[in-house]
């Protein structure tokens, strides 16, 4: 028997059996005929994703044809076909992450642990076994989740009020733990700072008021970062924020952490000090320390006698500051990261860009159209997406994949990406010569035969003079013909034309053939010209359409190389999708409505509207708004494209940026 561990997705932590056969997929059940059906909760895998199925003693696996692919040893399956599994390959599917194991007869047999290796250590007291579970391949079973606050709470509820040092161990404790949990999973500044200063006035009963200051290292000074009243109905205000000179001074320069159980009798603060100017009673205030550095300060006052500070509340402030400190350099550091990586996204997509000129900036538009309409779909309360709603996280995912969405034409020819008709330069030059030397090949036998004609002497000089009228009259005819021909070839190289506004004249060039010096008879426009200029897409051949075309399976086997957080997971098939369109006529893979992501549907109209309104393109001049939105109307009626994303796309002028 085998096992497949989920490690990581909506699934995580979940173990499912393979005995025959198992088939993994999204859908509420399988089909008749599957032996196992193991549902998964990930929305980006496919109703029946894969199957894993034992042969001959050896297991393989099998790609059902999925909508976003099998990741195996970094390749993706090839639907359809079997590929051997060994113990501890890992899977990738969807947003989910599965690791697959062969168990041993032992642990089929139900040895505690399924596929956990156990060491046995004898006790020293009383000869007892210990069971040492190794969970390197299977992570806990986590059957409850609690807050280690609360427990600490109420273990202090527990204690004997007369047990005055332990409740006080114990609320410094308390403070500590609460502090962690914050600090350890916000990553965000704004959101830091308001939490911290909720549990301040938890952990304070006394507190009135709380700010953070942050130093300055150019200017060398300090900025209030945030400022709360208990009374949330009291507007802070940041002009009287009640910060002595000399608190500053004792505790900035000093690096000490001050606490001022009757401010206004202090000796050490004059009259005109904002601490007498707010009637301030009671202060605490701590350095924020990093590694020796002063990030800022964090100041807790009271106006009310009866809630002094005591020097116990001070030494949790401290603790508090210090902690605080280290999250406030990694939000730091965190945020630098992000403006790195920002300018990296940035940095490739105007890299990509600069090898077709005549495009840059389209990523970047397209990305301020996406963003905007997935806010304005956000705020939708409509049927069918009233449930849509985007985080933060999910916004920057959107964003990313929208500025990253033609990545892949980094794998493109750059002269198929920059052809802005359906010959190429060199090719039209080409035929324009030929078209020269027919008209001189026509003169040449036209004047050879006068010339023998004229040397026979078979005629009168009158009848020779009409003759070569006539020839002469005939010649400038062909010539007359030629100089059409060029002249339509030249409307006909043009991406907007179209082959059947001037069929005849078309065929009539292909048709048209001459002889060189040698006689040898040779075609005006040959079968590689002639399919150029009447079956062309705009300004590329059905070859170079598909090699276009390629660059959004280039753009996810990229993105899908770069091992992405999980916030950020589903970029490669966002950006995978955007040429798909609802009535499967898209590509690279014909999806359908229900198999494309919202976000790239989304990005689809985003994408549209920009390539028909940029002006900068070389097969095409850049239209109007009216006129480009009325063109995406079209494909709307014709089922290709969101019907109620068009709508809010419209109504909410996202297309204005």
């Amino acid at each position: 028997m085998a096992e497949l561990i989920i490690r990581r997705g909506p699934d995580s932590g979940k173990f499912v059996s393979i005995d025959d056969e198992l088939v993994i997929g999204r859908s509420s059940r399988g089909r008749e005929g599957d032996k196992h059906f193991c549902r998964l909760s990930d929305a980006e895998i496919s109703r029946r994703h894969l199957r894993i199925f034992r042969q001959n003693g050896a297991y393989f696996i099998e790609d059902l044809n999925s909508t976003n692919g099998t990741l195996l040893h970094g390749q993706f399956l090839q639907p359809g076909t079997p590929t051997p599994l060994v113990d501890g390959d890992e899977l990738y599917l969807g947003n989910s992450q599965a690791v697959f194991r062969l168990l041993s007869a032992r642990q089929q047999e139900g040895a505690p642990g399924g596929d956990a290796r156990e060491n046995q250590q004898k006790s020293p007291a009383g000869g007892h076994q210990v069971h040492v579970f190794s969970d390197e391949d299977r992570p806990p079973d986590v059957s409850m989740v609690v807050d280690a606050s609360q427990i600490l709470m109420q273990l202090r509820e527990r204690i004997p009020s007369d047990h005055e040092i332990n409740r006080d161990l114990v609320k410094r404790m308390q403070a500590m733990v609460q502090v962690s949990i914050a600090l350890g999973a916000i990553t965000k500044l704004d959101d830091l700072l308001a939490k911290i200063m909720t549990l301040i006035f938890d952990i304070f009963s006394g507190a009135e008021r709380a700010f953070v200051f942050a130093c300055s290292k150019d200017t060398e000074q300090f900025v209030p970062l945030i400022v709360r009243n208990r009374n949330e109905d009291e507007t802070p205000d940041i002009d009287k924020i009640g910060v002595s000179r000399t608190i500053i001074k004792e505790v900035l320069q000093k690096k000490n952490a001050l606490l001022l159980m009757d401010a206004q009798g202090d000796k050490r603060f004059g009259v005109q000090d904002s601490v007498m100017d707010l009637a301030i009673r009671s202060v605490m205030c701590a350095p924020l320390l990093y590694e020796g550095e002063v990030l800022g300060l964090v100041q807790v006052d009271t106006r009310k006698a009866s809630n002094i500070f005591s020097p116990e509340d001070l030494e949790i402030l401290t603790g508090i500051s210090a902690q605080m400190a280290i999250s406030m350099k990694n939000s730091q550091l965190y945020e630098e990261i992000e403006r790195v990586f920002e300018g990296f996204v940035r940095a490739s997509v105007q890299a990509i860009e600069a090898r077709d000129p005549s495009t840059a900036g389209h990523s970047f538009r397209v990305a301020d159209y996406t963003e905007k309409l997935a806010i304005a779909v956000d705020r939708a309360g409509e049927a069918g997406l009233r449930d849509v709603r985007f985080n933060r996280e999910q916004m920057q995912e959107i964003r990313y994949a929208a500025l990253l969405h033609d990545f892949g034409k980094v794998g493109v020819r750059e002269h198929i990406l920059t052809k802005a008709k359906k010959l190429y330069p060199y090719e039209l030059r080409e035929l324009q010569l030929r078209i020269k030397y027919a008209k001189t090949t026509l003169e040449n036998k036209a004047y050879r035969e006068l010339l023998e004609l004229y040397q026979a002497n078979t005629l009168s000089a009158e009848e020779f003079r009409l003759h070569r009228q006539k020839v002469e009259a005939g010649l400038q005819q062909e010539i007359t013909r030629l100089n059409e021909f060029l002249t339509m070839i030249i409307e006909a190289n043009e991406p907007e034309y179209h082959y059947d506004k001037n069929k005849g004249r078309l065929d009539e060039a292909k048709n048209y053939q001459f002889y060189d010096r040698e006689q040898q008879r040779i075609q005006l426009l040959t079968d590689f010209e002639f399919s150029a200029l009447s079956f062309s897409q705009g300004s590329l051949n059905p070859e170079e359409r598909s090699e276009i075309e390629s660059h959004v399976s280039h753009t996810f086997e990229f993105l899908s190389l770069i091992p992405w957080t999980g916030k950020f997971a589903g970029i490669p098939n966002i950006a995978h999708a955007h040429h798909e369109k609802l009535d499967g006529t898209g590509y690279p893979k014909g999806l359908v409505a229900e198999q494309i992501p919202l976000q790239s549907r989304i990005m689809t109209i985003a994408d549209i509207y920009d390539a028909l309104t940029a002006g900068d393109r070389p097969y095409r001049r850049g239209t109007t708004s009216e006129n480009a939105l009325s063109i995406i109307e079209g494909e709307v009626k014709e089922g290709k494209l969101d019907q109620q994303l068009f709508r809010i796309f419209v109504e909410s002028e996202s297309y204005k940026i």
